[in-house]
């Protein structure tokens, strides 16, 4: 199974049971300091409920409390349906204000963390970062408004770049063992370094081990093969409309270019023809034909034309 696609990734970190392999992967990405590492975990309802009738469902892939009252969402996309920044606030802020509800102190508010890992690039301006942190920050000075929103972007295509350029390797981060496992479905590399770093480290082995005897069970790969051909037909209908989306664009700014062509040609005709009318004005009145090309911009040529006729 390609741990990339949403049922292979949210059976290996997001089950109970695997919960020492979501703790390391966790210890990774946050990097919190030695003293105040993640030592345990709560998997929480996957299904946030609605506060209105109004509201929209929030499925979140995988959602969980830490050992410190933080509250953490995990989210995989391959596609870009370019609505991730607002879809990700969503979220946040439905995971934010869940005990809101319950308890109503805004005092107890728990830190809330979203990780988000993209099978595309959301943002070109930083091509040699991978992993990206988000949180709320005075603007001039960079202090944070608070701890509570954080928000951690992995932009997968960029992580395999740097790797296939060898700028990054396994000692550089534990973080990017992590991350490579979920291409190591698609290459044999990857896979053979990782069995080497799994041999000193327990939660990558058991993760590595886990994840062989989900690729064999039947029964999850039927539903891995039904949600892997769901994702694929859904990535193939996002590029055609992009394809359209382009190729409208494209005929779009022809038609325009060739619209402005045609203005621009018609306005230089119409300038033509007033100089012309000028010039016969001023043959008619005598003007030397050499005075009248300097003056009008027309040829000799055009003006011998317009006194023969």
């Amino acid at each position: 199974m390609k741990l990339y696609v949403d049922f292979a990734f949210k059976k290996l970190f997001g089950s109970r049971g695997n919960e020492r392999i979501l703790i390391a992967f966790l210890n990774a990405m946050i990097k919190p300091p030695p003293d105040k590492r993640i030592m345990g975990i709560t998997l929480l309802d996957k299904e946030m409920g609605r506060e209105y009738q109004d509201d929209k469902n929030a499925i979140l892939d995988i959602h969980a409390q830490l050992d410190d009252g933080s509250k953490v969402n995990v989210k995989i996309q391959l596609a870009n349906e370019h609505n991730l920044p607002k879809r990700t606030l969503y979220y946040w802020s439905r995971m934010y204000i869940e005990d809101i509800q319950k308890n109503e102190n805004n005092n107890t508010l728990p830190r809330t963390i979203c990780i988000i890992i993209t099978g595309f690039s959301l943002f070109n301006e930083t091509e040699e970062r991978y992993h990206l942190i988000f949180d709320v920050k005075e603007r001039q000075e960079g202090f944070r408004w608070d701890d509570t929103l954080e928000i951690h972007l992995v932009e997968l295509p960029k992580l395999v770049k740097l790797w296939r350029e060898k700028r990054i390797g396994f000692g550089d981060d534990e973080l990017v063992e992590w991350l490579l496992l979920l291409e190591a479905g698609d290459n044999e590399g990857i896979r053979k370094e990782l069995e080497v770093r799994a041999m000193d480290n327990p939660a990558l082995h058991e993760a590595m081990e886990k994840w062989e005897n989900l690729s064999r069970d039947p029964d999850a790969r039927r539903e891995y093969e039904a949600r892997h051909k769901a994702m694929m037909d859904r990535l193939s209908i996002i590029a055609e409309n992009e394809r359209r989306q382009q190729e409208y664009d494209r005929i779009k700014q022809e038609y325009a270019r060739k619209t402005q062509e045609m203005y621009e040609e018609g306005f230089h005709e119409g300038r033509i023809e007033e100089k012309r009318a000028m010039a016969r004005t001023l043959l008619a009145k005598g003007l030397d034909e050499k005075m009248l090309a300097e003056v009008t911009k027309l040829t000799l040529e055009q003006i011998q034309q317009l006194h023969r006729g």
